[in-house]
């Protein structure tokens, strides 16, 4: 299987450039990209280690289809957590540390970006990358 590299069709934020400047930011330690709503996915960046493990476009999708079935909550949830502490403000990403990997949900209004890390990388930069990157698209 060839690395994916697609082109973002998000209309809440640029993910083109959020990616861009990930990849910049955080090199290496970026395994995969995609942006998703409540029904659908869209994988823009698939690291090449990821890639070797994952051989077919099939068992890519397979893959994808089984994390979205979780990710598209995120939009109920993050509605949920506003509701529960309405002193905090505004949820903006959800985050899960593995052994090996994180992985970092933005979530907008509508849209969301997914975010997976090595464990090395450098998190408060991908963070702040993100955060800016959304801020200039508000």
């Amino acid at each position: 299987m060839e690395d994916i590299d697609r082109t973002s069709t998000a209309d809440e934020f640029d993910a083109d450039a959020i990616l861009a400047d990930l990849l910049e930011c955080c090199g290496e330690t970026v395994r995969a990209f995609a942006e998703y709503d409540a029904k659908t996915y869209n994988v823009l960046y698939f690291d090449q280690r990821l890639v070797d493990e994952i051989e077919t476009e099939a068992e890519l999708q397979a893959f994808a289809d089984r994390i979205h079935e979780d990710y598209r909550l995120d939009f109920t949830e993050k509605r949920m957590y506003e509701d529960v502490y309405s002193e905090l403000g505004e949820v903006r990403a959800f985050s899960v540390f593995f052994r090996q990997s994180a992985i970092i949900r933005f979530v907008g209004e509508r849209e969301g970006i997914y975010v997976s890390l090595d464990r090395d990388a450098p998190f408060n930069e991908a963070i702040e990358s993100v955060y800016e990157n959304l801020a200039e698209s508000s």
